[in-house]
């Protein structure tokens, strides 16, 4: 027991260093949490459990990433999720740099960010499902393996920013498509290529996988009470 926590903590130490790297010199850390949840969020007790991280990445990026490339997906996930405090400590870097307010300038030139974006999304955050789906999402979102659209020229856009699909060529948006009828005409495309696009309803998180893994991913996806639909 002693060795494997021992192990655990040096995994620990040298990833948090390794993310040392980046350049704060512009950038002010102030937050707007008087206090901090003090309690961890639920996860067996709600059915939640690594093995759904594991199976999520898989199908999504099995010929994407490496099985060691998967595995730091899913250890990010898996600890962002069960321990925030611990994540934002950790993956100080990558919990700042997921958010896409990174790199934003506020009207008087100034790059303020949380400085434990996670617990606080965690902290205000009404229960634990809505806490999954935005930590899922941020973490599947910069490792390409989701993107967001929820107009056509955004979804068209989007679609670049997939690794499965960034070298596709589509066809462009009409200019009465919206969101899900340009969906609908990118899947008449991806059919062909065995893939299909799907879209979580009133979300507009987009992935797009293999046609024979959309039933086993749906399953998956309501586990985090995530809707996945195919327009």
């Amino acid at each position: 027991m002693i060795r494997k926590l021992l192990f655990t903590f040096t995994f620990l130490t040298t990833s948090f260093l390794s993310f040392g790297q980046t350049d704060y010199s512009n950038v002010e850390f102030r937050s707007y949490i008087y206090k901090y949840k003090d309690i961890e969020p639920r996860t067996s007790e709600l059915g939640i459990d690594k093995q759904l991280l594991i199976d999520i990445v898989n199908l999504l990026g099995n010929k994407l990433y490496t099985k060691a490339e998967q595995e730091e997906i899913v250890y990010k996930a898996w600890l962002a999720m069960v321990n925030p405090k611990t994540f934002d400590y950790v993956f100080k870097d990558f919990a700042v740099s997921s958010n896409k307010n990174w790199g934003t300038e506020n009207a008087n030139g100034d790059i303020v960010l949380e400085p434990n974006p996670y617990l606080t999304d965690w902290t205000v955050s009404d229960d634990e499902y809505p806490y999954f789906q935005l930590t899922l999402n941020k973490i599947l979102e910069h490792f390409q393996l989701m993107t967001y659209g929820d107009d056509a020229e955004s979804v068209a856009t989007s679609f670049n920013e997939l690794l499965i699909t960034k070298d596709f060529k589509f066809s462009s948006p009409k200019d009465d498509d919206w969101a899900y009828s340009y969906i609908e005409s990118v899947n008449t495309e991806l059919e062909k290529k065995g893939l299909v696009a799907l879209v979580t309803k009133g979300y507009y998180n987009i992935i797009v996988c293999n046609i024979e893994n959309k039933d086993k991913l749906t399953n998956l996806f309501e586990k985090f009470k995530w809707e996945l639909v195919q327009p």
